[in-house]
């Protein structure tokens, strides 16, 4: 896939606010104020809250529920053909 670079923090925050991000049954709803609901897991059953910024070019989100998902992490962002890939500490 192609990546597509962003000039800045705001550049990506605009990318993404409003979008719904998806992977299997998974969908995590990405709001303009900062927050982030869905729901996650290989059923997509779990309910999910917390909280997303972007910091240094990263996308950084804060997991409040469910506590067995709880913390933060920053991940490497890669854009491209209409599509966002999402890269954490564990390489995926």
């Amino acid at each position: 896939m192609p990546s597509t670079a962003l000039a800045s923090d705001a550049d990506i925050k605009a990318a993404l606010a409003g979008k719904t991000i998806t992977s299997g049954k998974s969908v995590i709803k990405i709001r303009k104020n900062g927050r982030m609901t869905g729901k996650v897991g290989k059923n997509g059953d779990v309910k999910i809250e917390g909280a997303w910024a972007i910091r240094d070019g990263k996308w950084c989100r804060t997991i409040k529920e469910p506590q067995s998902f709880s913390g933060t992490e920053c991940q490497t962002l890669s854009f491209g053909d209409g599509t966002v890939s999402f890269t954490g500490s564990r390489g995926t």
